[in-house]
């Protein structure tokens, strides 16, 4: 329901049917889930979090909504996939804040650095997390634990790809290429690519994706692929960059939902072609 110029008739009901799909699955689990384990999960994520936003806002990395949009979802990460899963999304978000300080002041003298002195708030933290949040939930509800703990860990590494590519290319990347034409645009232009903004990408990629191997959260065969289609979520983004979002169909925090959806959806297609 986020408030879009595109008339998208198809994309609504496909991912509420997603969404309806998944819960469907989650039929017989809810009842077990009020259990020590959940309760203590539950507990520990609560304080966890509360921590940890308070740090983020005297850090000046997220304004007060974001700051408790973000406790929401990282305690549903928490409870469903314990500090496994978090330490994966605490990798995306340390990631994608030093991201966005990496030459802030030369972003800001261009005009292409994150507004609110960096910090962010609900809407980019929903586009970015929401996914996420939801693949925990699902994990812990579905029989289908592996397929959604591919999608939340590829969900993560193409919101952290994501990030480095746009904060990083905006600085260094030169020569930057519409993904479309393959002409030469400024940097920082919606669907605009680069090498190192690329190569950033899928560093930040790796780095998450092989935090959810070494905790334990999926097999370390998993981090190439992985992280590989984190960075192909990312392309995919860029062609709606270079499309709808540079036609103001969409807005930033819609393409970064499709990001982070896309990465879900091609690691749980290659959990399940390969499983």
């Amino acid at each position: 329901s986020a408030p879009q110029r595109l008339d998208d008739n198809l994309f609504v009901p496909l991912l509420a049917a997603l969404v309806l799909l998944c819960m469907l699955e989650t039929n017989g689990s809810w009842q077990t889930l009020w259990r020590p384990p959940f309760v203590h999960n539950l507990t520990v994520g609560l304080v966890v979090n509360v921590a940890l936003v308070v740090a983020a806002r005297l850090l000046a990395t997220l304004n007060g909504i974001g700051a408790a949009v973000a406790c929401l979802l990282g305690t549903m990460v928490f409870v469903f996939l314990s500090w496994q899963g978090y330490a994966v999304l605490l990798t995306f978000f340390v990631l994608g804040s030093w991201s966005t300080r990496m030459g802030y002041d030369r972003k800001k003298k261009v005009r292409l650095a994150q507004g609110r002195g960096g910090r962010r708030g609900a809407a980019n933290v929903l586009a970015n997390g929401s996914v996420a949040a939801a693949c925990a939930l699902w994990f812990g509800t579905t029989p289908h634990g592996s397929l959604f703990v591919a999608a939340f860990a590829c969900s993560l590494a193409a919101a952290a790809a994501d990030t480095a590519e746009s904060e990083i290319g905006q600085v260094w990347g030169r020569p930057t290429l519409l993904i479309t034409t393959w002409r030469q645009v400024r940097p920082g232009v919606d669907g605009g690519i680069s090498v190192i903004g690329t190569a950033a990408g899928l560093l930040a990629a790796a780095l998450t994706s092989a935090v959810g191997s070494a905790v334990g959260l999926f097999p370390a065969i998993y981090l190439i692929p992985l992280s590989l289609l984190a960075v192909t979520a990312t392309l995919l983004e860029s062609v709606v960059g270079a499309t709808l979002e540079r036609s103001r169909l969409i807005g930033n925090g819609g393409a970064n939902l499709f990001n982070t959806l896309a990465g879900a959806l091609l690691a749980a297609g290659w959990v399940w072609i390969v499983a």
